[in-house]
């Protein structure tokens, strides 16, 4: 998505085809910004539009957690997202989304803009390593928005998880 929301992918969808709306010159921020996450595996990973990096956050077993993206390209309207598997720990990929929008910036006020599962991580079996998701979260929205605070809500294993591991 967006740039990166491949969970770098948020996307917007003029007509059929959807856009990657994310760029290297984003401003990217975890939630929580707790720093608990390896220095080689930091939110803007996320976004970077490369499956060789991941953002990995020592939360996600146990809460939500996932990032603010502002892009620099502006206020956008976003009406899909994607997300695409990291390299390792299939316990650690994300089953579950919100999708908040702000206009105003990346301190929010928020607006829940989608929600939802990741059915295609989400099955019996875990998806393969570096996967884009493949059945579109599309979502309706009109509404312009200059920031967006992407959230994973359930990883597939979080008995076994420690963390929450995303590398689009």
């Amino acid at each position: 998505g967006a740039g990166a929301v491949t969970f770098n992918s948020i996307a917007t969808m003029p007509l059929e085809a959807l856009v990657d709306l994310t760029s290297p010159a984003d401003a990217v921020v975890g939630v929580p910004n707790d720093n608990d996450w390896p220095g080689a595996e930091i939110p803007a990973y996320a976004f970077d539009d490369k499956t060789s990096t991941k953002f990995l956050h020592f939360k996600g077993e146990t809460q939500a957690t996932g990032a603010i993206i502002t892009p620099a390209a502006g206020s956008t309207v976003v009406k899909g997202i994607s997300f695409t598997t990291a390299n390792d720990a299939v316990e650690r990929d994300p089953i579950a989304f919100e999708l908040y929008g702000s206009q105003v910036g990346a301190d929010g006020p928020w607006t829940l803009i989608a929600s939802g599962d990741i059915v295609d991580f989400a099955g019996a079996t875990a998806a393969a390593r570096f996967t884009k998701n493949a059945t579109p979260i599309t979502f309706v929205n009109n509404t312009p928005y200059v920031s967006y605070q992407v959230m994973v809500t359930a990883v597939r294993a979080p008995a076994s998880a420690n963390s929450m591991q995303v590398s689009e």
